[in-house]
């Protein structure tokens, strides 16, 4: 995927909570290397296909920590959201977490989202609630459903101004984002509004990265 088609499909994302861009290609895509103590650890990739009437992106996450041969830690999650003209209808997933299975089952009941997951009890979400996939900028003025477990997730967004990053094998200028809640995430923006980078704690303590490739 060129970086001018993917620039144009997201162009639109440019004020935080704005929703939606108009989407300018059919199918387009992100992919992200998770490395972990300067060790590649696995792929975050989301695929995106139709158009802003009827969207649907496509997530999936693998991810292996080992020595040598042997397997230490393992994760995979696969979910999808479908989109109807800028407003999420629902989001589906699975994940399994080293052995610990986790879903997500959430539908839009007129201006609410209608969750159930792994997390606990079903419940209706806030209005402006937004899946937790950090694809869309617009989930840093939004409560968050966690597309793991259902997870009602709400962040103190604290900005840091504008940085550079190595992203898709070069120098880019991204605005850096902290994310404070019951974890702690960093994430970045290029100046068309695409997800670029992003940082998280793993459960070990370490520090994990993303990188878009």
């Amino acid at each position: 995927m060129g970086l001018i088609g993917r620039r144009a499909m997201l162009a639109g994302l440019g004020a935080v909570g704005t929703g939606l861009p108009v989407w300018a290609a059919p199918t387009q895509s992100l992919v992200f290397r998770v490395t972990r103590k300067g060790d590649d650890i696995g792929r975050h990739s989301i695929t995106f296909s139709g158009d802003a009437a009827q969207l649907q992106v496509d997530i999936a996450v693998d991810i292996r920590v080992g020595l040598g041969p042997i397997t230490l830690y393992r994760y995979g999650l696969r979910a999808t959201e479908r989109w109807r003209n800028g407003v999420l209808q629902e989001v589906s997933g699975t994940t399994n977490d080293d052995g610990t299975k986790d879903f997500v089952n959430a539908r839009r009941q007129n201006d609410r989202l209608s969750v159930e997951g792994s997390a606990g009890p079903a419940y209706l979400a806030p209005a402006a609630s937004i899946a937790a996939s950090h694809w869309n900028r617009a989930e840093l003025a939004a409560p968050m459903v966690n597309i793991q477990d259902g997870a009602l997730l709400e962040f103190k967004v604290t900005p840091k101004g504008l940085e550079q990053l190595t992203a898709r094998g070069r120098q880019v200028a991204a605005e850096h984002y902290v994310l404070d809640g019951k974890e702690h995430l960093e994430i970045w923006y290029d100046s068309a509004g695409v997800w670029v980078g992003l940082t998280a704690i793993g459960r070990d303590g370490s520090l994990i990265t993303y990188e878009q490739i």
